[in-house]
């Protein structure tokens, strides 16, 4: 506006001077009955450009009144948004700093003029929990679903987080199965279903979804490999004690990736003998103990009852010169050459063992030996030293 003001006070001003400065400066008549005006050209030139300017002002007076009320409105909204700005960000830097009360105020205070109000609702309802406000977490979620529908899904996923941080494992896993409708694949869905059906001994739904493809990709390798030896684990026990022999099996041989895993197989071997497949449990125990020595498998071998007992005799002495006399190999020595009546070999045997390293169970066999052996004062001997061991245990 200032710069057409000065261009049209040139105009006027050059007009003006051209013609003050001629000679002739001319003659204008004009004769409107009843009036009549005589001036100079000049006079006329200059009284019209002030006119224009006049009707110029008058109108762009009249348009900023017409606008001022719309005017007034963005301002009052832009120091609006400031503050809401403003707001949000003091918000988030006292969450980040552990201010969680000052944190949730500044967040809601100005969140409805916030632009993005879900975003305030959201981190309110973190600084909510960590105060322990369960009821005005979940308002707050509900308010940012409420505010933003469109933005559903990351809503989800925030109150998913912090229902696993609280321990709300029935809750994430509704929110989990939530999530996955929306997107099967979604690596946090996952891991937060995982989680929870972890949480939740939900042995089954867990095993299956670890065997997605997704679930491999979405969780750590570690995390993974975890959560799945103990579904399986968890499921061969009950496999176990409801006397499926038949699901037991199944089991392991869908888990060839894991059937190296220490825990694992010993769960696998415990069942077996204890659903008396103690043949099969010899022949895996036979195999895994010629590859790397196992100490709980080995003492397993020894309670398994065998076809050949002078083959499985045969194979634990090959262990004791393959290993050496390790105290459970001599022990489990001693407990074969028992059920094979070799009392001789079985009394050097668990002699050894117990002298090495003493436990209740040697010492019960050797009480037994004596007892077979019509020695009742040394099976008392044993029986009591085995019974104050297994007291001091305790």
């Amino acid at each position: 506006m200032i710069l057409v003001l000065l261009i049209l006070l040139a105009l006027i001003a050059g007009v003006a001077g051209i013609l003050l400065l001629h000679p002739d400066a001319g003659y204008v008549l004009i004769n409107y009955s009843p009036w009549v005006v005589e001036t100079s050209l000049a006079v006329l030139v200059l009284g019209v450009a002030i006119w224009f300017l006049l009707v110029y002002l008058v109108l762009k007076l009249f348009g900023l009144a017409i606008r001022l009320p719309g005017n007034v409105r963005e301002a009052i909204d832009r120091r609006r948004q400031d503050r809401a700005r403003e707001s949000f960000e003091a918000g988030l830097l006292n969450l980040f700093e552990g201010n969680w009360q000052r944190a949730e105020a500044e967040l809601v205070r100005r969140a409805s003029d916030h632009h993005a109000t879900h975003l305030n609702y959201l981190a309110a309802a973190r600084a909510a929990q960590r105060q322990g406000a369960i009821d005005r977490r979940d308002q707050y979620l509900r308010l940012a679903a409420l505010n933003k529908p469109e933005h559903e899904f990351a809503t989800l996923l925030s109150g998913g987080d912090l229902q696993r941080k609280r321990g709300e494992y029935a809750s994430t896993r509704t929110t989990a199965l939530r999530l996955r409708e929306r997107d099967p694949n979604h690596p946090f869905a996952i891991e937060l279903l995982a989680d929870s059906y972890n949480a939740l001994g939900e042995w089954e739904p867990l095993r299956q979804l670890l065997a997605e493809p997704a679930a491999r990709s979405a969780l750590d390798p570690p995390r993974y490999d975890m959560l799945s030896v103990r579904s399986l684990s968890e499921l061969m026990q009950a496999a176990v004690t409801g006397a499926h022999l038949d699901q037991l099996k199944a089991l392991w041989d869908g888990a060839r990736a894991y059937q190296d895993h220490p825990e694992l197989r010993r769960v696998y071997l415990h069942g077996l003998a204890r659903l008396n497949a103690d043949a099969e449990a010899l022949a895996l125990i036979g195999q895994i103990l010629a590859r790397e020595w196992d100490a709980d498998l080995a003492l397993l071998y020894g309670k398994l009852h065998a076809n050949d007992p002078i083959a499985q005799l045969a194979t634990v002495e090959q262990w004791l010169v393959q290993h050496g006399d390790r105290p459970e190999l001599l022990l489990l020595a001693g407990r074969v050459c028992l059920a094979n009546k070799l009392w001789g070999k079985a009394r050097s045997y668990l002699e050894a063992g117990v002298q090495a390293a003493p436990t209740p169970q040697g010492y019960l066999d050797l009480a037994r030996l004596c007892q077979e052996t019509q020695q009742p004062e040394e099976a008392l001997r044993f029986y009591r030293q085995g019974l104050e061991l297994a007291a001091g245990a305790r």
